[in-house]
């Protein structure tokens, strides 16, 4: 079964459920005319029905009202996401001068957060809206397929290999980094975030990121946060001291497994 069907919103007894260390948002391709356009991102940015959202997150999920730096790193920047407004959305897609359709990509375990996304954009902007899916089986998972490449709208991730706003915000959307697949590129922020690198105090370094969060997100909607995303793991009553976060794995060493009954 699903994630989604194994803790439907609540939280069970049995599942272990960690904070939310990693981010799924709305991945533009930025060197494409249509998703390159600012005034289009923030538009579809304003009319993210996050309330909608919740409704449908199981519970390893918690609506991102934030930055892309998720809530269990220090550098989280809450409530700086742009803010549902179906009149603004509007406005900016007016001044985009966008008339097309949109088409909005995701693997098949995101359709619940696919389909309510899509729904709010089609309420807002009317039916212009597609959504193309696929399942794992088909994948795309180990080699990703040209429909996948060419799609300049889709719903992805981004999992901390370290604790540090620095592996978002740096590996996401520094111009020259090898992990900034959406190829978006602005010299403030490259600016910024190269300071923040460099910056030897901890409470300044976190102000630059804080910094850089804002920007990339709340300013130039280099993506959209959806989610956040929290570890979940189901173990045996006898097992004790399991733990995850993030990319990395279990920490072996701390568990203390009882005697079967």
């Amino acid at each position: 079964p699903r994630l989604a069907d194994v803790v439907p919103g609540v939280e069970r007894d049995s599942a272990l459920i960690g904070p939310a260390a990693w981010s799924a948002y709305l991945r533009f391709d930025h060197t494409h005319p249509v998703t390159g356009n600012v005034e289009l991102r923030r538009a579809l940015a304003h009319a993210i029905d996050r309330e909608a959202l919740a409704a449908a997150c199981p519970a390893n999920l918690v609506v991102a009202t934030g930055g892309v730096v998720p809530p269990a790193l220090q550098g989280h920047s809450p409530d700086i996401a742009l803010p549902y407004d179906p009149d603004r959305a509007r406005w900016h897609l007016e001044r985009s001068g966008f008339t097309g359709s949109l088409e909005l990509a995701g693997s098949s375990v995101w359709d619940d957060i696919l389909d309510t996304v899509t729904a709010g954009w089609r309420e807002v902007f009317g039916d212009r809206i597609d959504v193309s899916t696929w399942s794992w089986p088909e994948d795309e998972a180990l080699q990703p397929t040209e429909r996948l490449l060419s799609a300049n709208l889709r719903i992805t991730g981004w999992l901390p290999g370290y604790a540090d706003p620095e592996y978002f915000l740096r590996l996401l959307f520094q111009s020259t980094s090898r992990t900034n697949e959406g190829g978006f590129a602005d010299p403030d922020l490259d600016k910024l975030i190269e300071r923040a690198v460099q910056e030897r105090s901890d409470r300044g370094r976190l102000e630059l990121f804080h910094e850089a969060d804002r920007y990339a997100i709340a300013e130039r909607v280099a993506l959209i946060p959806l989610v956040y995303g929290r570890s979940t793991a189901f173990v045996s009553p006898r097992v004790e001291g399991w733990w995850e976060f993030g990319k990395s794995s279990a920490s072996f060493a701390d568990l203390q497994v009882g005697p079967r009954d």
